[in-house]
């Protein structure tokens, strides 16, 4: 990790034509970002669960989850350089058999690789308000 919100590492392969862009490291990635009390995220993940602590709500399981990664950017130029992003839904779910879920955040990561050299970092983390139903 270079920092709480992003990380590098160096291939051998120059010119992996996206080989050195894979889901293992990016799962490891996040999972250093949600343990690092530093990060955007793993601070959102707080943020979330006392607001479902102040609301008088109980978390359904852990309360708040980050849902499937999706990639949402993908730019290619040769061989050696690869953008990419990936975004996936941070959720909250409360109450027991009437359970309450909202999707609350939109956040995107990028993973890119350039001649060997791959950055992961968070691009952004954004609200949202797709429906407010109390």
């Amino acid at each position: 990790m270079t920092s709480p919100d992003s990380a590098s590492t160096n291939y051998e392969d120059k010119c992996s034509n996206g080989n050195n862009l894979d889901q293992f490291n990016r799962d490891k990635f996040l999972k250093l970002m949600l343990a690092d009390k530093k990060s955007k995220l793993s601070q959102l993940k707080v943020v979330l669960l006392n607001e479902i602590k102040q609301s008088g709500d109980e978390p359904r399981g852990e309360g708040v989850h980050i849902g499937e990664w999706n990639q949402t950017f993908h730019d290619r130029s040769g061989c050696g350089t690869n953008t990419n992003s990936y975004s996936a839904f941070v959720v909250t779910v409360t109450g027991g058999n009437a359970n309450h879920t909202v999707v609350k955040y939109l956040v995107t990561i990028d993973d890119d690789d350039n001649a060997g050299k791959r950055t992961l970092k968070i691009r952004d983390i954004r609200p949202i308000n797709l429906r407010n139903d109390n």
